[in-house]
C-alpha cells in the first residue's frame, strides 16, 4: 500500500508538489497523470525514499521509505526512460541490478527471460538491441524480486501493438496474484481505461482529481456522440444539415454532438434513408483529461 497526506515539495527554490495526496491499496492499479513538468517524478523519488519531503507524510507497505531504505527492495521502478547499462549485455544488466537490490535468484531470472522472450538477446549488448527490446529488458528488471509495490512511468512506451496488449494482461494479473500497489504514469490514456482501477490528474503540483475511474469519467462534463450508419452516408448528411445539425464522418459513421439517437433517427427515417445502425458514445478518457486540465 502506498499513503501519501499533503506532501509539499520545493527544489531549488520552486515549489513542485503542493500539497498532494494518494493512497494505493493493495491490488490496485492507479493512474497517476498530469503533463511533463507536473510533478510526477519529484513524486515517485519521494514514494522511491529519494528524496525528502518538505512536509506531509509518506508511508509505503507501512513504513517511512526515508527512515526504512529496506523497503526499496520491495518496490520495482521503471523509468521513463530505460537507463541500463549499453555496454553490458541483458543478462548482466539484469543480474547486476538483482544483485545491487538483493533479490537475486538465478530461476527468477531464467522466469523473466523466458516471459518477456529475452532469452535470444540475453547474452547480447543493450545497445545493439531495438528500442522495443530494450524497452522489455527494462521492463523484467523492474519485476526482480517480486515488489509489491510498482512504480511504472510510461510502461509502454516503445512497445509494440503485441507487446503493450501482452503486457497489461499481465500486469492486471501480476497485481491480482501478489496484491500489489501499482502506479502507473502514462499519456496514452487508452491503457488508463484498460488496466487501471483509480486515477490521479496532478498539475502544477496540485491534485485536480483523485478518485475511481468510473467517477473520473465523470469529473469533467464532455460532449457525447451519437454514432449513425447508413446506406446513403452523402444524402444523409446533407438532410442533417438542412437542419441545422454539424455532422462529421468518423470511422464510417456520421457523428453528430449533443443529440438525441431518437430525434436524429426519426429525422433520417422521414426523409426516406435506412438507418442500420445508431449508438450513443461515452466521451474518450483524452477528452475528459483535457477539459478537467484545461477546466
Amino acid at each position: 500500500m502506498i499513503v501519501l497526506e499533503n506532501v509539499r515539495k520545493a527544489i531549488r527554490g520552486k515549489e513542485v508538489l503542493r500539497g498532494v495526496s494518494l493512497t494505493v491499496k493493495p491490488s490496485e492499479i492507479h493512474a497517476y497523470l498530469g503533463h511533463n513538468g507536473a510533478g510526477k517524478t519529484t513524486t515517485f523519488r519521494l514514494i522511491l525514499g529519494l528524496l525528502v519531503p518538505d512536509s506531509g507524510r509518506i508511508e509505503v507497505l507501512g513504513v517511512n521509505p526515508l527512515k526504512n531504505p529496506e523497503v526499496r527492495a520491495r518496490i520495482g521502478y521503471l523509468p521513463e526512460y530505460d537507463l541500463l547499462y549499453p555496454n553490458l549485455t541483458v543478462l548482466d544488466n539484469l543480474r547486476r541490478y538483482a544483485l545491487l537490490k538483493g533479490v537475486y535468484d538465478e530461476d527468477e531470472l531464467g522466469e523473466l527471460l523466458d516471459f518477456f522472450e529475452l532469452e535470444e538477446y540475453a547474452d547480447k549488448k543493450v545497445s545493439s538491441l531495438s528500442s522495443g527490446t530494450r524497452r522489455r529488458v527494462a521492463i523484467a528488471r523492474a519485476f526482480l524480486g517480486s515488489p509489491e509495490v510498482l512504480i511504472l512511468d510510461e510502461p509502454t512506451r516503445g512497445l509494440d501493438p503485441e507487446w503493450r496488449l501482452r503486457f497489461k494482461r499481465f500486469l492486471r494479473e501480476y497485481a491480482r496474484k501478489k496484491d500489489a500497489s501499482i502506479v502507473f504514469s502514462t499519456h496514452i490514456l487508452s491503457d488508463v481505461d484498460e488496466v487501471c482501477d483509480t486515477v490521479t490528474v496532478i498539475r502544477e503540483g496540485r491534485v485536480l482529481f483523485s478518485g475511481s475511474l468510473g467517477e473520473f469519467r465523470k469529473s469533467a462534463p464532455a460532449e457525447e456522440a451519437v454514432l449513425v450508419k447508413v446506406a446513403d452516408v452523402e444524402r444523409a448528411i446533407a438532410v442533417l444539415r438542412e437542419r441545422g445539425y454539424s455532422p462529421e464522418v468518423v470511422n464510417g459513421y456520421i457523428a453528430l454532438r449533443n443529440v438525441e439517437p431518437s430525434e436524429v433517427n426519426a429525422l433520417l427515417v422521414k426523409a426516406g434513408l435506412r438507418v442500420e445502425e445508431i449508438k450513443r458514445t461515452e466521451p474518450s478518457l483524452e477528452e475528459v483529461y483535457a477539459r478537467l486540465y484545461e477546466g
